[in-house]
């Protein structure tokens, strides 16, 4: 049993992307392509617009853990013109890691990626990530690799 949800943020509780975003050992696995992410306060109302209130081929979704009563995370998808395909992420904050929130995020993503109508989810991971693992045993499969990531897909 699912002990997480997604939830739909109010503007105010975006303190807590702001949080995943900029916290070093949460985005420790993005070192690639630049470690952490500034996400100042000024920007939330239009991401919020762009990505919650009117979601053009978007969606974001807080992982609010019912038990603890605490987020734990972020999941999302969006439409990749360059790629052809939709992309998604998942991200845990560290410390909650290890505790089976990525793949139940993962699962509930596909579940309403699914439910929107996108029949292929993709993701770009790098190759030093190990969250490559959760998505194979997560129904993923591999349909590219080159010197920095590889590219992962599931049919839903």
């Amino acid at each position: 049993m699912n002990t997480i949800i997604l939830h739909k943020p109010e503007l105010r509780e975006l303190a807590f992307r702001r949080s995943l975003l900029e916290d070093p050992e949460t985005m420790a696995f993005n070192r690639a392509w630049g470690g952490t992410i500034p996400f100042p306060e000024e920007r939330w109302a239009d991401w919020y617009r762009r990505w919650v209130e009117v979601p053009d081929r978007r969606f974001y979704r807080l992982l609010l853990d019912r038990t603890a009563g605490k987020f734990v995370g972020e999941v999302s998808f969006h439409w990749d013109g360059e790629l052809g395909e939709y992309l998604c992420d998942v991200l845990i904050d560290a410390a909650f890691r290890g505790r089976g929130y990525g793949r139940q995020g993962l699962e509930l993503l596909c579940g309403a990626a699914g439910a929107s109508g996108v029949k292929t989810l993709c993701d770009n991971i790098a190759l030093d990530n190990p969250s490559v693992r959760l998505f194979l045993r997560s129904g993923f499969r591999e349909r590219y690799r080159n010197e920095t990531f590889i590219l992962v897909e599931k049919e839903l």
